[in-house]
């Protein structure tokens, strides 16, 4: 399912990480997005569909590493995402990234850590003039909602270009 966004937002000119020339992003790229999950093979497989329909020759992955909360209104370093889970998102990232190379697109991947992955990875989408957002969603329980919240649809809610979610099945 995809929603698009009520107004075109102007994407500003900026500088994409590893790049080392100022210059306009891709304005066709796709951003692929994971909120700490592994990415699964239809996700990656919507991404490579949408990018040869659309023509896009970029595409931008992205994964969040969990930042668990504060204390005392700071950001605790025992609550921050530790070297290994570091490791483990930058590993799922290149592999993404390996796949989407392999089926003819340019692409690049960065691991960011987060309190609020939707708001990130809006972002980012944003930043790097991408013009949909490709993610999984699993079913979620309403004990899990009533906790944590559904990231996939804050996303849906505050992104302002298409997010095509890809129903996974349960764990």
């Amino acid at each position: 399912m995809a929603r698009r966004a009520d107004s075109p937002q102007r994407l500003d000119q900026g500088v994409d990480p590893g790049d080392s020339e100022p210059g306009p992003s891709s304005s066709a790229a796709i951003l692929v997005a994971s909120t700490g999950e592994p990415f699964e093979r239809p996700v990656l497989d919507r991404a490579i569909e949408l990018g040869r329909a659309s023509g896009a020759s970029t595409m931008r992955v992205i994964s969040t590493a969990r930042v668990y909360g504060t204390a005392l209104g700071l950001q605790h370093p025992g609550l921050r995402p530790t070297k290994r889970e570091w490791q483990a998102q930058a590993d799922l990232v290149g592999e993404a990234v390996r796949i989407l190379k392999r089926a003819g697109f340019e692409a690049k991947g960065r691991v960011v850590g987060t309190r609020h992955p939707s708001k990130v990875i809006s972002a980012e989408a944003l930043k790097t003039g991408c013009r949909a957002i490709v993610i999984g969603a699993r079913p979620t329980s309403r004990w899990r909602i009533l906790l944590w919240q559904d990231d996939v649809s804050l996303l849906m809610r505050r992104a302002h270009l298409p997010v095509h979610v890809v129903p996974l099945p349960a764990k």
